[in-house]
């Protein structure tokens, strides 16, 4: 189930946090506990950096200002197991770890989150089976000079590209980096969406503990089936605090011979530049690189995520429309923003970097209409209302129909739903078929590029 912020307290001891946490209420399920853990993490990890400063409690406060250092990876030798990269830089200690990651196969490239400074990179690989990565199992380090990771040579507010690393792991060496590592792996194929790897609890995970949250899906791609490139790609972006498990009911009745769902799966407390940053470079990975060549892609959000998704859409349309970009289509997106969110950034004592980005007028906002992709490509915009209310009970009727955005679609559906309702309604998962039908196929007309008289309304 997608959520925005969580249920009001009902009992908080300052009035100002009591009246921070009501100003979030926009779905129906308390995130209380978990916000106060965030604000009591941040300052616990604040005064720990003050006391003692390292470069990994510098990179747990300022998770909204990581970069992502990735580059590509080339095997010496065919190795269809993980690996580990780990970071280590001299900006406080010497030769101190400041990040992990595991790389799953197929390793095409390393991927590791950063603050701005300088690293050396150590890549190991669980030669004897052991089940862990040992300091006398590393197949590849950073040669010559570190790598300088710098705001200036960031693209799009995400990736620094750092070098190609060759890694051979019929020639390994030890290290004296206290490096040992269990080794996990996580498939990207799952039965059912209802398997508990999609719990709803982790939806909130993603908003407080961006740390956690990526300890549990190592991924950020899911399917349930093995890729194949000659079905449509249709990439579910689901909404803040939301998982993938939030379409299960679209889902389940797809054409799976025609189409192959995959699932956007993120934290959402993150910047939402980066997050659709990262969601175009995996895009283009999926289309680019040899072990997919994905021919078609649909592009379908639910609130927060439609977001996400345009602004992931602009980068993908910078340079002119991709042919392999067949449509857009988004639930009950907050075009316009949260009001509620720029309360909570006035008097929350710790902001999510998301609460920036949905607040109206944000620098994030102005940009997506600027660069706006909507009225480039064939976009289909829901949205929902329940009687009497000028909203879906979560976003306002004026957020989902922002007139910027909603002029540029191709066409726009209301239904007299809830803000999750919409997901789960019967007519609107028939429309939404025929409507992703008439993508693949190539009926669309993009009526926002041409300056045709748009079709809107009540969902026929």
């Amino acid at each position: 189930m997608s959520r925005f912020f969580g249920k009001a307290i009902k009992r908080v001891s300052f009035k100002w946090m009591l009246f921070t946490l009501a100003a979030l209420v926009l779905a129906g399920c308390s995130h209380v506990g978990n916000y106060m853990d965030f604000w009591k993490g941040k300052r616990e990890t604040k005064a720990a950096f003050q006391e003692d400063p390292t470069a990994k409690l510098l990179r747990e406060l300022k998770v909204g200002d990581d970069y992502l250092l990735a580059g590509p990876v080339k095997m010496g030798t065919v190795y269809e197991k993980p690996l580990l990269v780990v970071a280590v830089t001299d900006m406080f200690k010497k030769r101190e770890i400041v990040a992990e990651r595991i790389l799953l196969p197929p390793v095409l490239y390393y991927q590791v989150f950063l603050p701005e400074g300088n690293y050396d990179l150590n890549f190991f690989a669980d030669l004897d089976g052991n089940g862990y990565f040992d300091a006398y199992e590393m197949i590849g380090q950073t040669s010559g000079s570190s790598i300088q990771v710098s705001k200036e040579g960031v693209k799009d507010g995400l990736t620094f590209y750092g070098p190609t690393f060759s890694l051979d792991v019929q020639k390994p060496s030890k290290t004296d980096l206290p490096v040992r590592v269990q080794v996990r792996q996580q498939d990207y194929v799952f039965a059912s969406l209802d398997d508990e790897f999609f719990d709803p609890r982790y939806g909130e995970m993603g908003m407080y503990d961006t740390k956690k949250f990526f300890a549990h899906t190592q991924r950020f791609m899911f399917s349930l089936d093995k890729f194949d490139p000659d079905k449509t790609t249709v990439v579910f972006v689901h909404g803040v605090s939301g998982t993938p498990r939030d379409f299960k009911y679209l889902v389940d009745g797809l054409d799976k011979t025609r189409y192959q769902p995959l699932f956007y799966y993120y934290p959402s407390g993150m910047p939402l530049q980066k997050l659709g940053s990262f969601l175009s470079d995996i895009i283009t990975i999926l289309r680019e690189n040899q072990y997919f060549r994905a021919k078609r892609f649909i592009v379908v959000a639910h609130s927060m995520g439609g977001l996400v998704s345009l602004s992931a859409l602009n980068e993908l349309c910078r340079n002119g429309v991709p042919d392999y970009l067949k449509g857009y289509v988004s639930f009950n997106s907050p075009y316009g923003g949260v009001e509620s969110a720029q309360k909570a950034i006035e008097k929350a004592p710790a902001v999510l970097d998301a609460w920036r980005d949905v607040a109206p007028g944000s620098p994030f906002l102005e940009k997506l209409y600027r660069e706006s992709a909507a009225g480039k490509i064939p976009f289909y915009l829901f949205f929902g209302y329940e009687t009497g209310q000028s909203s879906d009970g979560t976003i306002t009727l004026q957020s989902q129909l922002e007139h910027k955005i909603q002029f540029a679609a191709t066409r726009t559906y209301g239904f007299n739903k809830s803000h999750v309702g919409i997901l789960n309604d019967e007519q609107a998962r028939q429309t939404f078929y025929r409507v992703l039908d008439d993508m693949d196929s190539g009926q669309s007309s993009i009526q926002g590029k041409t300056g045709q008289k748009q079709r809107r309304g009540k969902a026929e």
